[in-house]
């Protein structure tokens, strides 16, 4: 199945203009239907198909890219196994069952015959945070032990550097520290040079039963980093080992038994908090978390040197214990996930053939399993358990497509292919086509996911257009917002400035519309050029108690500038730390009372419940994806406003015309169109009549010159675009054309666009060739434009404009 954003318009839905006093609570309810109706873009389960009304002739300049889910969708919904655990009260085996026992997997325990999976019958994980470093340890028992050490002594901390390919000088100290990542390490004695690794460090209780608290634990000193400068200390129960891959790089390996790795996987791939929710029902879901998490890294084979690694690559590992260089040791097991790993210890899944099954997992599936290795299924837990990220949404700017994909040239359209497998979009997204005009790029949906580091691969893309060159110009925009605003300056550009390029954004953390942190919203407006429309998104940083007064101050100082019209956003009233209620009264009154002012009604927008995940947890901010639809929902507001003729606007300018102006040496269709008219309009008949030969030659220039004499007009010989357009040639499209055989410098201009947005070499002459002709083909098949190889006004102005983006 296919999704295909084509060139076309979004039709926006109408404007939310509030111009009215109180409503009864009745009136109010049917109010905010057709306020909810009128953002219908906006869909919390985004499964409104887009209403497509006219034609575009530019391509598109974004893409809003919808989508449900957080991780591949394949396997257990972690979300989903907290849903049916807290809300459906399912156990943990009903829990597996559902999510990996559609082919005849089934639960079993660890037996001889898998110790072949568990050399030494240790997990051994990468800690990839290490990779190409030193393998630091230290102990605060001082317990550290290098295990080959001939004298067999404990120290406080211990160094691995290594010195040729898997060769390594091995340093001990009695203090506890992490060493300086080069140079000699101030403190320690080396005690062993040139030493073929591995390197094995181990504390006197590493290998002790798991109720060992870290003080017994080897400490691995992380490298400093932006967020920790100073560096951190992570404990890992079992030994650490200094080893090479394949390449000859040194790696840092944890080797410890399965339970005690799972104990670290488990509160970090899933709240432990999640056991205390329905009178402790949701134990069940960390219990399925610790039987998938043992299966996962039981059949984990991923290096030469290690089984699985500690990063979202694999599965999230933290070891047992951390601290920051400098803080205090916080043990990060947990109880609850502690007591999930004990109360199914050694259980895993197996396949129907009785390997270990991989069993994979995901955070949220947005409702539907990705079909694989399961079949596709509705997840009613995932649904309940309504997750953060079950729904989203980004833009992409086209310039980024381009850049990201230059093989296809200036990007002209873009398609979504499915699994057809149920759910929204025709389901989880399979491959995406990217067309632009020198080519075509096709990325699976996981690469595509990939690219752009997108939440899931269950989406949609719709392409989003910029303004017309048959539209009105509509006036200058004064932005003026504040740190909510700041947020979506990248949204803003792709989704908003693409159709109204005039903006003067301002928007900064702290503003208010009088004296705060940062400069406020009235001497911004006192400051600025008079703008046609003023877009004013500010309150949140404003006391609702004086708001009344600090909006009439900006509204003076909007009448006094002259702006013709004022756009107000108001707020969203989730915030329990403050009521934006007065503060959006305050803005209806004052639309009610002013009829050059309107206030979208944003707050309405983004009521319903669904829409929480649009904002962080101040309920004020956005997420990536409020900001998405934030932008995309003004820009709607903005189109039917304009589509009201409630923003100022100027004439669109006259369309360009290619041909023109005509003279001595030119040739082809419109030749022959001039020399038709001029014949009718002068009456040339029989012998005096001009041949229609498509030359402008003496005889075409003697007729043009006695038709300008006879009206009195500039006597040139050449025809320009006032004398074409009197002649009566402009009314039909049909005769302002260049095609084979037409030659005029506006042809020069044709080979130069489609050797820019073709990308191809492509002779530069003032004739219309066959060759023109094929090019011109193509390009009109990719930027979706009748086929024709004639070049019309409006393939005109699709080429020269889409040329200028390169």
């Amino acid at each position: 199945m296919s999704s295909i954003a084509a060139l076309r318009w979004l039709k926006p839905p109408s404007v939310v203009e509030v111009r009215r006093p109180p409503r009864s609570a009745g009136t109010r309810r049917i109010v905010r239907h057709i306020a909810m109706l009128m953002v219908a873009a906006v869909s919390a389960t985004f499964s409104i198909t887009p209403d497509f009304t006219r034609a575009a002739t530019l391509p598109p300049l974004a893409i809003i890219i919808r989508g449900h889910g957080f991780g591949h969708g394949r396997g257990m919904s972690q979300y989903g196994a907290y849903g049916w655990a807290s809300i459906y009260n399912k156990t943990w085996q009903e829990i597996l069952d559902f999510y990996y026992g559609g082919t005849g997997n089934t639960t079993s325990t660890i037996a001889d015959a898998d110790k072949v999976l568990l050399p030494s019958n240790l997990m051994t994980v990468r800690l990839q945070t290490l990779d190409n470093s030193q393998t630091a340890v230290q102990s605060d028992n001082s317990t550290a032990q290098w295990e080959a050490d001939p004298a067999a002594k404990s120290y406080a901390s211990l160094l691995a550097r290594e010195v040729g390919d898997n060769i390594y000088d091995i340093w001990g100290s009695t203090t506890a520290t992490c060493p300086s990542a080069s140079g000699e390490p101030s403190g320690f004695t080396l005690i062993g040079n040139d030493i073929a690794g591995p390197i094995t460090f181990r504390a006197a209780n590493s290998a002790a039963p798991t109720a060992v608290s870290p003080i017994d634990l080897l400490g691995v000193c992380e490298p400093s980093s932006t967020s920790y400068p100073k560096g951190r200390v992570r404990y890992y129960r079992g030994v650490i080992r200094a080893v090479n891959d394949t390449a000859k790089s040194n790696r840092t390996v944890n080797a410890v038994d399965i339970d005690s790795y799972v104990r670290g996987v488990v509160p970090r791939e899933m709240s432990a908090s999640w056991g205390d929710t329905a009178n402790r029902a949701g134990m069940n879901a960390l219990r399925a978390q610790a039987v998938a998490a043992r299966s996962y890294g039981l059949s984990e084979s991923r290096y030469s040197y290690a089984k699985t690694c500690d990063s979202m690559s694999c599965q999230v590992y933290g070891g047992a214990a951390l601290r920051d260089i400098g803080g205090t040791t916080k043990v990060i097991e947990e109880n609850n996930t502690n007591l999930a790993v004990a109360e199914t210890a050694g259980v895993i899944l197996r396949t129907a053939q009785g390997a270990v099954f991989r069993s994979e997992y995901t955070s949220s599936n947005g409702g539907r399993t990705a079909g694989s290795p399961i079949a596709a299924r509705v997840d009613d837990g995932d649904i309940a358990a309504n997750a953060t990220l079950k729904d989203w949404s980004r833009s992409l700017s086209a310039a980024k497509l381009q850049a990201k994909y230059p093989a296809i040239g200036i990007f002209t359209a873009i398609a979504t292919d499915h699994d057809g497998a149920g759910g929204d979009f025709g389901g989880y997204a399979t491959k995406v086509t990217i067309t632009g005009t020198a080519g075509v790029v096709t990325r699976t949906a996981g690469q595509f996911d990939s690219d752009w580091d997108l939440n899931s691969p269950w989406f949609d893309t719709t392409a989003v257009y910029g303004a017309e060159p048959t539209d009105p110009i509509v006036g200058s925009i004064l932005f003026v917002s504040d740190s909510t605003g700041l947020s979506i300056a990248a949204e803003f550009a792709n989704l908003i400035t693409i159709a109204y390029p005039n903006v003067n954004f301002q928007a900064c953390t702290g503003r208010g519309i009088i004296g705060t942190t940062c400069t406020d919203g009235v001497t911004v407006v006192n400051a600025s050029e008079t703008p046609a429309i003023a877009l004013i998104a500010l309150g949140y940083n404003d006391d609702p108690a004086t708001y009344d007064t600090e909006v009439q101050q900006l509204l003076s100082a909007l009448v006094a500038k002259g702006v013709p019209r004022i756009v107000f956003v108001n707020m969203s009233t989730r915030s329990t730390n403050r009521s934006y209620r007065r503060s959006n009264d305050v803005l209806t009154a004052v639309a009610a009372a002013n009829s050059n002012v309107t206030v979208l009604d944003w707050n309405a927008a983004s009521a319903d419940a669904s829409k929480t995940r649009w904002f962080d947890s101040s309920k004020v901010h956005l997420t990536t994806t409020g900001r998405t639809e934030y932008v995309w929902w003004l820009r709607t507001q903005l189109d039917s406003l304009r589509q009201q003729g409630l923003l100022p606007t100027t004439a669109a300018p006259a369309a360009l015309l290619p041909g023109l102006p005509l003279a001595k040496g030119h040739a082809g269709t419109m030749v022959k169109s001039l020399q038709r008219s001029l014949n009718a309009t002068l009456g040339l008949k029989k012998k005096k009549a001009l041949r229609i030969d498509g030359v402008y030659g003496a005889a075409t220039i003697r007729a043009v010159r006695a038709l300008q004499t006879g009206r009195s007009w500039t006597v040139t010989g050449q025809v320009d675009r006032a004398t074409w357009e009197l002649l009566g040639l402009a009314t039909d499209p049909k005769t302002t054309t260049l095609s084979t055989g037409s030659v005029h410098p506006s042809v020069r201009t044709i080979h130069q666009a489609l050797a820019k947005v073709l990308k191809r070499k492509v002779a530069s002459t003032n004739s219309y060739s066959k060759a023109t002709a094929t090019l011109v083909r193509t390009f009109q098949q990719r930027a979706q434009l009748p086929v024709t190889g004639v070049v019309d006004g409006t393939t005109w102005a699709v080429l020269t404009a889409t040329a200028a983006r390169t």
